[in-house]
């Protein structure tokens, strides 16, 4: 899933233009290496995990190598590619369970 998914979302509405031109320049082999190797950088990993992750502990120097890790594999370029160019998937709060936080989950 990306966050095109959300298009529903005003401020995803807002930067759609932004998101196809990205689309665009990661369809250039060069401009996508170039992005992919600064993305995969362990400081702009710890920044990226830091903006998604609600306990800021958690991330530490062992996860930001975890992550990292698998970006030096073969195919590892044409993977975030298309994770980030292909098509948005569900509405991730579609997908949730309409009854997850009513008191009937709870009573079993």
């Amino acid at each position: 899933m990306n966050n095109k998914a959300i298009v529903d979302d005003w401020r995803i509405k807002l930067l759609l233009p932004l998101l196809w031109l990205i689309d665009l320049l990661l369809k250039q082999r060069g401009i996508a290496s170039s992005i992919f190797e600064r993305v995969k950088q362990s400081d702009n990993l710890r920044n990226i995990l830091l903006s998604v992750y609600g306990n800021k502990e958690s991330v530490d120097e062992e996860l930001v190598e975890i992550i990292k890790k698998p970006a030096n594999d073969e195919g590892a370029l044409d993977a975030f590619v298309s994770i980030v160019t292909g098509p948005p998937g569900p509405n991730p709060v579609q997908l949730m369970p309409r009854n997850l936080f009513t008191c009937s989950s709870f009573m079993g």
